[in-house]
């Protein structure tokens, strides 16, 4: 979703610029003034959404280096934080002289704003209502990935059955680069509660280890078998890597056990645009006694010779 573009702005918008661009839409959009418009209602969630994000420093700054797209993939993943957490948006509201959402609800934000928001915010012109924590009817649920899916990101769709028989189904986004006991929030596909809302599912991340690759926190490490002349020698080797082979220049002289550092071909590192490193670990090629003709017999003979 274009942010900037929803509020008629440019990214070298100020904080200010942002708050008087989001009232003036919020004056024409809010359900208040348009009852039972759904384009408006629409429209006013899109901006809303814009605003909970560009005047917010943190997630402006993620918005901004990851761009429209990326930014999209992750929230959409369940795995950042609610956009809309910290927002009041019932106060600038009722500043602008509007009953905070206007009886707004469902939508793709499960009812705009978090749920305890929701509930607090009531009817229009009605009492306010006692929160509803729904927190009791969150799940959660243990969920394997694959070492690729972990760095590529997927899609993976879960199903399981509750103790009281109730079904859960979701397709969810797996965003590249996360690891072990991370947790993906899946809003609203949880325990259904009495008054038929929803508490959230919650999905404990395993990553399976790979025959090749060891992740150590975000960079990997491979083990890369080299002939002991090209140790000696220097030259080109092939490397293992999640993108590919890649050749790689030693110089004369390594040592076996040494690292060698391929940089921005290890995992993404969540909310950014960058990768972490993949370390090649050296080691000697051993060949094996039927690989040892008479002539490489005599050229190791004579190095046994020199103390090699």
């Amino acid at each position: 979703m274009k942010y900037y573009e929803i509020l008629g702005l440019n990214k070298s918008a100020s904080s200010d610029d942002i708050k008087k661009a989001y009232r003036k839409l919020a004056m024409q959009y809010h359900p208040d003034r348009n009852p039972g418009n759904k384009a408006s209602e629409e429209k006013f969630k899109e901006m809303s959404e814009a605003y909970a994000v560009l005047s917010d420093p943190e997630k402006k700054r993620q918005y901004d280096m990851l761009g429209d797209t990326r930014f999209s993939q992750q929230q959409s993943s369940g795995f950042q934080e609610d956009i809309f957490k910290n927002m009041d948006f019932e106060s600038i509201f009722k500043d602008m002289g509007f009953s905070g959402f206007g009886g707004m609800g469902g939508g793709r934000f499960g009812g705009f704003g978090n749920r305890t928001q929701n509930a607090r915010s009531g009817r229009r012109g009605g009492m306010r209502a006692e929160p509803e924590d729904y927190s009791k009817y969150d799940l959660e649920h243990d969920l394997e990935i694959g070492f690729m899916d972990a760095y590529n990101g997927s899609e993976r769709h879960v199903s399981f059955t509750l103790s009281n028989g109730e079904r859960i189904d979701s397709r969810i986004k797996i965003p590249a680069g996360i690891d072990s006991g991370k947790k993906l929030r899946i809003r609203s596909h949880g325990q259904t509660a009495p008054d038929g809302h929803r508490g959230d599912l919650y999905l404990k991340v395993k990553v399976m280890p790979h025959p090749d690759f060891v992740r150590i926190d975000n960079d990997i490490e491979v083990p890369v078998s080299v002939p002991f002349s090209t140790l000696c020698l220097g030259g080109q080797i092939e490397v293992k890597t999640p993108q590919g082979i890649k050749n790689v220049k030693i110089r004369a002289g390594m040592q076996s056990g040494i690292k060698v550092r391929l940089k921005g071909l290890g995992f993404p590192l969540m909310n950014t645009s960058e990768n972490a490193d993949l370390y090649a670990i050296l080691s000697v090629k051993v060949p094996s006694e039927s690989e040892i003709n008479q002539d490489l017999k005599e050229i190791l003979e004579q190095l046994q010779k020199n103390g090699y």
